[in-house]
């Protein structure tokens, strides 16, 4: 009888010289790399889409109010409603719209003159701006038009990947600015 560590060895001397099989064994450790991989782009895709539909809804917004040089209440709550369906297939449950149209004093201070919003509140007039106004927009007497699109999105992969990234869920912060387009104001009853 040939003693066990003997054995082992023959048996691995064995191993090494055969070669059936190996593929398998290579598919096995490469798969779950793979698999990750595969989740990884389809969190990616999904991420990068959603992007895309929070900034098309921003700009569509805004260009939309500053068309007209007057609005209802009524009236923009159907414009946001409708740029709210932008963000389908997705959930629109923590998807939030703010609508503001900015004036703009002679110190460059903007103020909210009126404001509209989709899943959260509107600013009262006379509040500062919700974003911070770039200096190059700032004309006097000139009003401007900024929306910003808020949004979480928590996806299939997210959780997985909550180890590597260090937060589950991609958050989207998104304005736009533009000026009226019929002149230099904006009015909303």
């Amino acid at each position: 009888m040939i003693p066990i560590p003997k054995r082992i060895v023959a048996l691995l001397r064995h191993l090494s010289r055969n070669r059936d099989g190996a593929s398998a064994i290579e598919f096995a450790f490469l798969f779950p790399i793979m698999l990750l991989l595969l989740a990884g782009l389809v969190d990616l895709g999904q991420g990068l889409t959603v992007r895309r539909k929070i900034n098309q809804i921003a700009s569509t917004s805004s260009e939309i109010i500053a068309m007209q040089s007057s609005w209802t209440e009524a009236s923009v709550g159907s414009i946001l409603d409708g740029v709210s369906t932008i963000v389908q297939p997705y959930d629109s449950d923590e998807l939030t719209i703010l609508l503001c149209v900015l004036d703009i004093d002679k110190k460059g201070k903007a103020t909210v003159n009126w404001s509209a919003a989709y899943g959260t509140s509107a600013l009262s007039a006379g509040q500062d701006s919700p974003v911070a106004v770039p200096q190059e927009l700032q004309t006097a007497d000139v009003q401007l038009v900024v929306t910003r699109v808020q949004y979480k999105l928590d996806t299939v992969f997210s959780s997985l990947f909550e180890s590597f990234t260090g937060g589950g869920t991609y958050e989207y912060d998104q304005h736009f600015f533009i000026r009226p387009r019929n002149g230099n104001t904006i009015t909303y009853s």
